[in-house]
């Protein structure tokens, strides 16, 4: 039942947008979207692999400044299949976001938060909460449009120990 994996991710997503829908004449808001390739440091359950696949993630926040944001979304982090098992990761994020401009339309960034990643392998399903961390870069299209690329780390206590699960993103930023 693979799309029965991305109704909880998916619900999430709509509550989200219709609460940034809702207050969108606020200054600040933002939503936006990525994809990427997932990156699978360590194994997962006893299963190894680099991963494969596109992931992803659908996110919304608040600009509070030049240089801090608050932001929060649903992540599916890709999958590993071969001959050792499968995995499967998805979760939700709540970030804080440190931006340093360099430049009239770029800025680096830095975030830290927790993340709530739920992993479904071959071999069993288990979830946690863990630390994630992220490093990117944003070029500013329009005042209101930005494309950003991340690496993004989560270490989430599942299986009795903390898989380093990540994944590398391009995506647009769209503010209001």
């Amino acid at each position: 039942m693979k799309s029965n994996r991305f109704k909880p991710i998916l619900a999430a997503a709509g509550i989200a947008a219709g609460m940034l829908c809702a207050s969108a004449h606020a200054e600040g808001l933002y939503v936006g979207a990525s994809v990427g390739t997932p990156h699978f440091g360590s194994s997962v359950d006893g299963i190894t692999g680099n991963g494969s696949g596109v992931s992803g993630k659908l996110f919304g926040g608040y600009q509070l400044n030049q240089n801090f944001e608050v932001e929060g979304g649903v992540v599916d982090l890709g999958r590993i299949n071969n001959a050792s098992g499968t995995v499967n990761g998805h979760g939700l994020y709540l970030d804080a976001i440190g931006l340093l401009p360099v430049g009239a339309q770029w800025s680096l960034l830095g975030s830290v938060g927790l993340a709530r990643v739920n992993l479904n392998t071959s071999n069993g399903d288990d979830s946690g909460i863990g630390l994630k961390l992220g490093l990117g870069a944003e070029y500013a299209i329009s005042r209101n449009v930005a494309v950003r690329g991340e690496y993004e780390n989560y270490r989430t206590a599942a299986f009795g120990g903390h898989p380093n699960v990540g994944q590398y993103t391009l995506g647009v930023r769209v503010g209001f």
